[in-house]
């Protein structure tokens, strides 16, 4: 131990008296070890991190699936359920539920709140107790049963003020009475990756539980814990084919698959994105450690003399590694140190960034283990960099230094070899991240350039959601007509419609149609397209081409002719080379006349094409007519000008309806990209500080290069060389290394980006302008930076350079 600190103490002592090296060799490596723990705090957070329920392991999503398409994963029929848990033994309890909005009706301002309505052994399943009051249980969840309600740690303190008193309170919500009767502990969230405020018993109504043809529910369970997942699945899929037998006609090409919840929650996708942006954060940190290696390197040629001395005193070559080493470690732990705050305000600001965009975000932040990280990175780094220095600082004779002071500086081959080897291996790393980005940033603009099949600007949207029973029977209808009649009367608005989505955000609502007059398509083959609720507005409010046939009007209203209007997509792929004007789609029992055919919209994301879709009068829906509605409302003032007025057209209607997530339609298109756009906005973080580093590594060691020559310099200057013969010695000197580097680096990039393929929209992952210009962009750098040095060098003296040591 006293040995260590007397090494500690000389490595102190040694760093102050470089403090340029020392500042320059803490930020590439706080750069380095920053970037890398803030990624890897994230991806710990999400996904190496347990889902936050007792033996999470034991947790599955179950799916309804097809025999005839192994692809499809779908929601699962109440009537399937109940079969499901009646006639399986692998599993300790299997839960249903659905994700929902309510309405909380309150003395001032009514409000929305995000809310689970579960079968009512949704806690027993998770294991999870209240901090106040108690969990739901499957009494509470009887058709009959009085109306119960859990809340949200975050809802009690948000909304009540974190009152213990509330147990046993009523609340109104979607005009119903629910009594309070517990409070979950902060954090908890079901589903993990959902904000939730409030969770509700889940009862089945008589006529759902022999309802097999409405899939809607999703489906969580708790494997016993001496089964596997494989024979979970085996016996379910058992349980499928006997409901086929059974039920042909509803069940007879469905099936059951299953994932592990952890699987469900965090996509390959996503992972895959994660672990991506790891790897980058992780050569960035390499591209500093090759840095200081470089900077150390330097630093133990121009300390030979000094190391002479300690070895000729006595000190042997061990000893002066494991001082070297205990440098290098200690400039590694002052620069994890320094990364550490930027971590901390990394990670503040991607959450800040895209706290949406990132699952489980909220419980991100640092602990033990991320420390733990941080402190084996510095001493694992701090070790790999300092090593061969340390090695070739050692390695002194003592006579060779002592005899003559001119030679103290000299350096050798191998040194050189060895530098010209790191700076080439900076070259590699960082060529690798610029094509990565330059890939994604290629892609991006192309896909902000796809056609959207809208037009957004002056368009602002909001949503309404109409509880409890105002959706039965059309009663929804009566509300959502008056208020398009007064937001359309209102100055500045140009057209206003409704939707039962936008585009641009994910499908949830498709289903099977038959063609009038053609013979039946073969089971699980037949056409298959999504279902729009809309007003005639909507196409106006977005500019939505009419291309054939009309429009919907007031005619179209409740018990009047059923009519619909079909995409282009839709037309193409099943009316191929005909009119679809007055053709009869056969929608369940309900038979839909086409009246127009309108413009493809991006329907999911802006890189996926357009899917079929049919746009039904809202007024003709009745029952089917979904709560959350979402309104387009173009203007010819600025949008958010008009909301206010919006606001009170909704209140003159029904005070107790809110208005949430109202954003321009500019804000829906830019919010579908922030995935992309953060992904980007990272690498390309991440490719600058490599650019930067590695231009600062090939200035720098060109630098001490040219230095170590003065004398050689200094003497072809005396004999009459050209300066410019200088300067391209040097520089294709530093040329070679940067082509070696940039090979290596290419065919690194051709076998990294392909992991990145699926978030390339227009661009091939080895895109050959991409590779070539990036390529030849680094090149040029190198040069310009190996130039710089080599230009300064041949304007010395010469008689001043053959005088320097």
């Amino acid at each position: 131990m006293d040995i260590l600190i007397q090494d500690v103490r000389l490595a102190l002592r040694a760093l102050r008296r470089t403090p340029g090296f020392t500042l320059i060799a803490i930020l590439c490596l706080a750069l380095g070890t920053g970037a890398t723990t803030a990624i890897y705090t994230v991806v710990n957070a999400v996904l190496l991190q347990p889902l936050p329920y007792p033996e999470p392991e034991q947790l599955v999503r179950l799916y309804e699936a097809q025999t005839t398409n192994s692809g499809f994963r779908g929601s699962v029929s109440p009537a399937n359920f109940i079969d499901w848990q009646r006639q399986n033994t692998v599993f300790d309890e299997l839960v249903a539920y659905e994700p929902r909005s309510v309405n909380l009706q309150s003395a001032t301002t009514p409000e929305r709140l995000s809310a689970v309505a579960a079968t009512g052994n949704l806690f027993r399943m998770l294991r999870t107790g209240t901090q106040i009051g108690r969990t739901f249980t499957p009494e509470d969840a009887r058709q009959g049963a009085a109306h119960v309600a859990v809340l949200s740690d975050a809802a009690w303190r948000a909304r009540f003020g974190a009152d213990r008193s509330i147990i046993g309170r009523t609340v109104t919500l979607d005009g119903e009475q629910y009594t309070v009767i517990g409070v979950m502990p902060a954090g908890f969230s079901f589903p993990a990756t959902s904000v939730v405020d409030i969770w509700l018993p889940r009862p089945f109504r008589p006529d759902e539980l022999t309802q097999r043809d409405s899939h809607f529910l999703s489906v969580v369970g708790r494997v016993k814990p001496e089964i596997t997942l494989d024979a979970a699945l085996a016996q379910m899929k058992q349980v499928a084919a006997r409901l086929a037998r059974e039920y042909p006609d509803a069940d007879g090409i469905r099936t059951v698959t299953l994932l592990s919840m952890r699987d469900d929650l965090f996509g390959r996708n996503l992972r895959t994105q994660l672990y991506v942006l790891l790897g980058a954060a992780v050569l960035v940190l390499l591209i500093a450690c090759v840095n200081v290696a470089n900077l150390l390197l330097a630093r133990a040629a121009m300390r030979r003399r000094e190391v002479a001395v300690r070895a000729a005193l006595g000190a042997g070559a061990g000893r002066l590694a494991r001082q070297f080493l205990t440098e290098s470690v200690l400039l590694s732990l002052m620069g994890a140190g320094a990364g550490l705050l930027l971590a901390l305000g990394g990670v503040r600001g991607l959450l800040a960034l895209a706290s949406s965009d990132i699952p489980r975000a909220h419980p991100i932040g640092f602990d033990a283990g991320i420390f733990a990280f941080l402190a084996a990175v510095a001493v694992v780094t701090g070790i790999a960099f300092g090593l061969v220095p340390a090695i070739q600082g050692a390695r002194v004779d003592p006579r060779d230094n002592l005899a003559d002071g001119t030679r103290g500086g000299s350096t050798g081959r191998a040194q050189q070899r060895y530098r010209g080897a790191l700076v080439g291996a900076e070259i590699a790393l960082s060529l690798v991240l610029l094509i990565g980005a330059a890939l994604l940033m290629k892609a991006f603009v192309a896909l902000e350039n796809a056609p959207s099949g809208l037009t957004t600007d002056h368009v602002i949207t909001f949503h309404v959601s109409v509880g409890g029973d105002a959706d039965a029977g059309g009663a929804a209808a009566s509300f959502h007509q008056p208020v398009l009649q007064r937001i359309s009367a209102l100055p500045g608005v140009t057209a206003a419609g409704l939707t039962s989505l936008l585009p641009l955000q994910d499908y949830w609502w498709n289903a099977t149609f038959a063609i009038e007059g053609r013979p039946p398509a073969e089971r699980g083959k037949e056409p298959v397209a999504e279902i729009r609720a809309t007003s005639a507005g909507y196409f106006e409010a977005l500019r939505i081409p009419i291309l054939e046939g009309r429009n919907f009007s007031a005619q179209d209203a409740a018990g009047a002719p059923l009519v619909m209007l079909v995409n282009r997509a839709l037309v193409k792929r099943y009316f191929p080379g005909e009119d679809p004007i007055g053709h009869r789609l056969e929608l369940d029992t309900l038979t839909f006349t086409v009246v127009g055919v309108v413009g493809d919209t991006r329907g999911a994301s802006l890189e996926r094409a357009a899917m079929p879709e049919f746009y039904i009068p809202f007024t003709q829906l009745g029952s089917w007519l979904p709560p959350e509605i979402t309104y387009a409302v173009r203007t010819e003032v600025p949008p958010a000008s008009v909301m206010p007025a919006i606001r009170e057209a909704v209140r003159a209607v029904d005070p107790t309806q809110p208005i949430f997530r109202v954003e321009t339609m500019d804000e829906v298109v830019s919010r579908s990209l922030s995935s992309h756009r953060l992904y980007l906005w990272l690498l390309g973080t991440f490719a600058v500080i490599a650019l930067a580093l590695a231009t600062a590594g090939i200035y720098g060691v060109t630098s001490y290069l040219v230095t170590q020559r003065t004398r050689e310099m200094g003497i072809r200057l005396a004999l009459g060389a050209p300066p410019a013969s200088l300067k391209v010695m040097v520089v294709r000197q530093e040329l070679k290394v940067a082509i070696v580097g940039t090979i290596v680096g290419l065919a690194g990039a051709f076998a990294v980006t392909r992991l990145l393929a699926s978030f390339l929209y227009g661009v091939s992952a080895t895109d050959p302008f991409t590779y070539l210009s990036v390529a030849l962009t680094l090149i040029a750098i190198a040069i310009l930076a190996s130039y710089v040095p080599a230009r300064r060098a041949t304007r010395v003296n010469p008689t001043t350079a053959l005088r320097a040591e």
